[in-house]
């Protein structure tokens, strides 16, 4: 009912504005052509000259009107847009979650864990962030999670190796692993680990969207043909998680651009 009402009074407006000031136009009008002069046509008008004041004000109240309405159409759509990506990004951490829990069990010899690193711009350097909401741990491994951020152009990192020269690189650690890394990150790793492999995410004529890490303490991928299946198949499910991934920035813009 108010609804109904709102919209009553909009179009009352709408209709009021130029029936006002038209009604005035034609009474100066008809003044002006019974040869009286356009000075002398407002004392003519009396009370009449009310209509201009009248349809000025009802103009600026439409104009109002409009703005406000505009306003709470694009609010109402910025929201529509923004349950849209909650939605969208809670449906794709169940299907990212989903492969991760499929790549993890995949090969023979035993689980693996995996986490995934998406890359970023800070302090306008490239660094790879990793994913928090989306991981699997099936070792042990609890310095390891600390890691956060890496940085490609400094960090000796299998990951960012495998981000810079955008391939894939499979290492089977030494028992000194931990004397490569500098000192931002070298409590950040877990000494227990003997291997990682890293996989880039690919994204067409760009630099990586990220990395795929599995790693662990058992050597699960040692075999060379047991290594090129989880490959395969990691390959394909990184495919997917960049595009799962650019359907979240495609609606992102689209909360941006309803949001200014």
């Amino acid at each position: 009912m108010l609804r109904k009402r709102s919209l009553t009074l909009r179009v009352f407006i709408k209709l009021s504005v130029p029936m006002t000031l038209g009604f005035f136009a034609n009474l100066v009008a008809n003044a002006v052509s019974d040869g009286h002069r356009l000075a002398s046509v407002p004392g003519r008008l009396g009370w009449w000259n009310l209509l201009l004041p009248t349809g000025a004000a009802l103009l600026i109240l439409d104009l109002i009107n409009d703005i406000l309405t505009q306003r709470a159409a694009a609010a109402a759509e910025r929201k529509a847009h923004l349950e849209s990506l909650t939605l969208l990004r809670e449906n794709n951490r169940h299907i990212i979650l989903s492969l991760l829990l499929l790549l993890a069990k995949s090969p023979r010899r035993g689980n693996v864990n995996i986490h995934i690193f998406h890359a970023a711009r800070l302090n306008g350097k490239a660094v790879l962030r990793k994913d928090r909401q989306v991981w699997y741990e099936y070792e042990d491994l609890p310095l390891n999670h600390s890691l956060d951020l890496a940085h490609p152009d400094t960090d000796e990192l299998i990951i960012c190796d495998s981000y810079n020269n955008d391939e894939i690189i499979y290492e089977e650690l030494p028992v000194t692993h931990p004397e490569r890394y500098n000192e931002r990150i070298k409590n950040k790793v877990d000494p227990g680990i003997t291997w990682v492999l890293a996989i880039p995410m690919h994204r067409e004529d760009q630099t990586p969207a990220g990395v795929l890490c599995a790693f662990g303490n058992r050597r699960v991928l040692s075999d060379g043909a047991a290594r090129r299946s989880f490959q395969g198949l990691a390959v394909v499910v990184t495919d997917i998680i960049v595009r799962l991934k650019g359907l979240e920035r495609e609606q992102e813009v689209r909360v941006d651009v309803h949001g200014g």
